[in-house]
């Protein structure tokens, strides 16, 4: 692997990890909308969801194996395919065959990034995880903003995706440097438990992100006020991860971890309680220090 310069690495790391952050976000907006459009029967938006989660999982994994061809330029070209397509909207199918590219180029980025960030930035890595897993968090609070500003129509938001990420390829993966081929911490020595508390923390971030909106329709919130909800979630989801930068050094990884894991499950009593909206927007700091946590903790087994 040819090693980065530093800042070329941050402009890279970060420009990308802005774009794969609108995704999550966007996708728990549009829902309702996709719902009318195609005539969706209920619970079947949520094949969104999975076709994203399917191309993040079989990209990921088959990175592991070492494909040269995996780099973060293949990445961006996904996430152009998959967004333009997404953007057409040509049939219900064809919108899951757009989601499923660009869960590709959001694994494949959110993988190589973190593992670089963590291995070439030396003594800083655990805090540069956590400052790049920060900037995830201004693409998620542009999104739902945007799609308001589009008067509830998620096809502008996915062609801006598509054409910023087409702009990027030139930019930030230039020709003549070597590809990055993609691993996950400590695949061989992983722990059973460990993994299933990933496992569920993943779930849990997966059904925030994507049906916390939804849930908040439902309940009989607004579709724009839920979009504007779903923004504040990930102002708050922004904080938390910008003071990973510091926290890390005072804290270990795992405490951090299971700090996030227990917030989240005590704002789902919030909820339950009867303050969804309030306890929705408190669970986007909590989830914030879940995933970067986890990356630095895992690595270290």
């Amino acid at each position: 692997m040819t090693t980065a310069n530093p800042r070329r690495l941050f402009i890279a790391g970060t420009l990308s990890f802005v774009l794969i952050g609108a995704l999550p976000a966007l996708y728990g907006v549009s829902l309702p909308a996709y719902r009318r459009l195609f005539d969706l029967a209920d619970g079947q938006g949520g094949e969104l969801l999975s076709a994203h989660g399917v191309g993040a999982f079989v990209f990921v994994f088959a990175g592991i194996f070492g494909l040269r061809w995996l780099t973060t330029r293949f990445a961006l070209a996904a996430l152009t395919v998959g967004g333009g397509l997404v953007a057409a909207q040509p049939g219900w199918v064809g919108v899951l065959v757009g989601a499923f590219a660009l869960g590709a180029g959001f694994g494949l980025i959110s993988t190589i990034q973190n593992r670089r960030f963590l291995a070439e930035f030396g003594d800083k890595g655990p805090g540069m995880v956590g400052l790049l897993n920060a900037v995830f968090g201004i693409g998620a609070i542009a999104s739902p903003i945007l799609f308001v500003w589009a008067g509830g129509a998620p096809a502008p938001v996915f062609a801006g995706i598509a054409i910023c990420a087409a702009a990027l390829i030139p930019v930030l993966q230039p020709s003549g440097k070597g590809p990055v081929t993609v691993g996950l911490p400590a695949w061989r020595n992983r722990r059973s438990l460990i993994l299933i508390l990933l496992f569920a923390s993943v779930l849990l971030e997966v059904g925030l992100f994507g049906f916390g909106p939804s849930a908040l329709i439902a309940l009989g919130t607004p579709e724009l006020t839920a979009a504007r909800l779903a923004s504040g979630f990930f102002v708050v989801f922004l904080l938390a991860r910008l003071g990973l930068y510091w926290v890390t050094r005072l804290l270990p990884a795992q405490v951090l971890f299971l700090c996030g894991f227990v917030g989240i499950a005590l704002c789902a009593v919030i909820a339950a309680a009867g303050w969804p909206a309030l306890a929705y927007v408190l669970a986007g700091g909590c989830t914030g220090l879940t995933f970067p946590s986890f990356f630095v903790w895992g690595s270290t087994l």
